[in-house]
């Protein structure tokens, strides 16, 4: 029998095949929703949201902001406050406040509805409510300075770059005033002064001092007289700078109470890093609550005229770092070593007794003199240094009679510890 009808049909049905696959090859694939979302998400505002609300669900932090600021270009408003949170979370709060500054310069975007005094662009907050009184534009409770029955033998002006900031100072100033010991000291608060947060630009490392762009205050204390700055801005290690008191805006009343010591030249009662123990343990230095050495005892009593009641020389590693021994005069660990611990009546005593005679104390104005020197701005440079005068300042009178005289940087930058160096029962 023969087989050539078999294989006949065997030929035509494997033909029918290959004919069905390239006909089934020439349909068009099923769309991809995801494809077709991020088409639509190039033009589109609200595809564009809703592709960054699916990369936000799949962790994808980098993908989902630069969707959501897409979209809020786009015009989609409702995108402004996820991308705002997420580059901060990207890049930190003054990073995102450039950045937000520039789209709206550049208009870019629309910043309506977006909290711009949280990020510290007063100057464009204040363009939206112009016609409202200075505190309610803030956003803040309607505080003044203070000033204690004791008068303003020191006198402080605060400033702070956003408004948690801003209400911290107004939580500080009142914990100040119930405070049993700052509260009996003459010292006076200035209204709280707010500054833009790309103006001043303080850096967010938390392992480092908090840094700021300081030659931006000279406007801010160019007819201020105050003689001290308190700055609360940024992410870091608080310290006291020249005139400045540099805090992190989240800062509690122990860590100001620590700083504002050291514009009475106490000195941190904990091991000092080696460039700033080579310029404070000298000999010939005194201090009010650690001697350089049990040798410099004589010399602290007729410079002070006073001892503690119950006095007790104990080492302290503040000069670690050098050829010296420190000791401070009392026995107590106490907040100069351990910032949250209690500060003794003996060093309340001390500062009161140098606030008798303020002038003595360096103004911020000396110091903002020799930064505006450094950046040429000379006219402000002879502003602050008479100012420096005025109240009483003995380099000042010095420097003004010698026209040709630029200022020494003129005390080290007094760092702050660490929170992780306090023992543990102390922790935040």
């Amino acid at each position: 029998m023969s087989s050539k009808p078999n294989y006949c049909l065997f030929k035509s049905q494997l033909a029918g095949f290959f004919a069905l696959g390239l006909l089934l090859g020439c349909q068009p694939s099923p769309p991809n929703p995801e494809q077709a979302l991020m088409d639509a998400a190039q033009t589109d505002a609200r595809a564009a949201h809703r592709l960054a609300q699916h990369r936000l669900a799949g962790q994808e932090f980098d993908a989902a902001l630069r969707w959501f600021e897409h979209a809020w270009i786009l015009g989609q408003d409702e995108a402004a406050t996820p991308s705002l949170m997420l580059r901060q979370r990207q890049t930190g709060k003054l990073a995102t406040a450039q950045w937000l500054e520039q789209q709206i310069q550049a208009q870019r975007i629309s910043h309506q509805g977006v909290d711009l005094a949280a990020l510290g662009l007063w100057h464009l907050h204040y363009q939206q409510k112009t016609n409202w009184p200075y505190w309610q534009q803030a956003g803040l409770t309607d505080q003044p300075g203070w000033q204690p029955e004791q008068g303003c033998q020191l006198t402080i002006q605060p400033i702070a770059i956003n408004t948690a900031a801003a209400n911290q100072w107004l939580k500080l100033q009142a914990e100040w005033q119930q405070d049993n010991q700052l509260a009996t000291l003459p010292v006076c608060f200035r209204s709280l002064q707010l500054v833009s947060s790309t103006e001043l630009a303080c850096s967010e490392d938390s392992d480092s001092r908090i840094g700021c762009d300081y030659h931006q205050l000279i406007p801010y204390i160019r007819d201020n007289q105050a003689q001290q700055l308190l700055i609360l801005a940024g992410r870091g290690k608080a310290s006291y700078n020249n005139g400045i008191i540099q805090l992190p805006e989240r800062a509690e009343l122990s860590l100001l109470r620590h700083e504002f010591l050291h514009i009475f030249r106490f000195m941190d009662e904990y091991a000092l890093p080696a460039a700033a123990a080579a310029e404070v343990c000298q000999p010939d230095q005194i201090y009010p609550n650690i001697l350089i050495g049990k040798q410099q005892l004589a010399a602290y009593q007729q410079h002070w005229g006073r001892l503690p009641d119950v006095m007790e020389l104990t080492p302290v590693d503040t000069c670690l770092h050098s050829p010296y021994q420190a000791y401070r005069l009392i026995a107590e660990s106490n907040s100069m070593e351990f910032y949250q611990l209690d500060l003794p009546d003996y060093y309340v005593q001390l500062v009161k007794q140098q606030l008798k005679r303020p002038e003595l104390l360096m103004p911020v104005q000396y110091y903002l003199a020799y930064k505006a020197r450094i950046h040429g701005l000379e006219a402000d440079w002879w502003r602050l240094m008479q100012l420096a005068e005025q109240l009483g300042y003995p380099d000042a009178s010095r420097l003004l009679s010698q026209r040709d005289l630029t200022p020494t940087a003129p005390v080290p930058v007094v760092d702050h510890r660490p929170d992780s160096a306090a023992p543990a029962a102390l922790s935040d």
